[in-house]
């Protein structure tokens, strides 16, 4: 199974920020510090086994979603086959917690044969978009295998949804389909847990903090996105540094 080192720049700062919609502009710099370069280097070296004199293949993103039509260009042309592993090194885990997006992938996407679920980008509110990118690539049954390594202040943000019994420490991503409307009389959201549905197959997910990463292997693929709504202009100079350990596009 080949892998992808997936990195997204705020992971370096020293707090989160959870917003409720898409942020439209830079955070303050007073309110976030970025990690020193010492520190950040050290972890991408040390722990994930990066080397500028042997970058991997691979792109910069300005927003993490690129990542995925990423993929899907290189599914198509074959230098990317599905099943793939990815490692998810973010302060987000990016699973659609907090918007419609698991509604949509419950009741439409998931209905369609594996090959031909397409995703949506228009300006609904279940569209694909940089916090739910990668449930979509679940959902396309694109990976096979998903490690989340989580930021120092992490707090769970990982939709229950998709997950195997309902709960995120699972170690199963189960994405399930649900009939249309199934959430419509629903008083509490959580009674959802008592329909019925059709289950997707398995994905294991490992849920790793920060302090006890290391990256076994070195992947066939990296991406690093700079995601400029969430990180501070302070942190251009680490991502440009980072720029350092991707070789040539693919």
């Amino acid at each position: 199974m080949q892998s992808v080192l997936d990195i997204d720049l705020d992971f370096f700062l020293d707090e989160i920020l959870y917003a409720t919609d898409e942020p439209t502009r830079r955070p303050r710099e007073q309110d976030y510090q970025v990690d020193s370069m010492e520190m950040a280097l050290d972890f991408l070296q040390t722990q994930c086994g990066l080397d500028e004199k042997q970058p991997i293949p691979g792109f910069t993103c300005r927003q993490h979603k690129e990542v995925f039509f990423h993929w899907r260009r290189m599914l198509r042309k074959g230098t990317l086959k599905a099943p793939f592993e990815v490692i998810h090194i973010d302060a987000h885990a990016d699973m659609g917690l907090g918007n419609n997006s698991c509604l949509y992938i419950a009741e439409d996407l998931l209905k369609e044969p594996a090959g031909r679920r397409r995703v949506p980008t228009g300006p609904e509110s279940w569209e694909l978009g940089d916090c739910n990118f990668i449930a979509y690539a679940l959902a396309c049954r694109w990976i096979g295998r998903l490690t989340y390594v989580t930021h120092p202040r992490w707090k769970d943000d990982i939709q229950w949804l998709h997950m195997k019994d309902f709960s995120t420490t699972s170690g199963f991503v189960q994405m399930k389909r649900f009939n249309p409307g199934f959430a419509d009389d629903l008083s509490d959201f959580r009674d959802v847990k008592k329909l019925p549905f059709e289950a997707e197959p398995d994905i294991p997910l490992d849920i790793t903090p920060r302090s006890e990463f290391r990256l076994g292997s070195r992947p066939d693929f990296l991406f690093i996105s700079r995601s400029p709504n969430y990180t501070p202009a302070s942190a251009d100079r680490l991502f440009d540094r980072m720029k350092r350990f991707i070789g040539s596009g693919i």
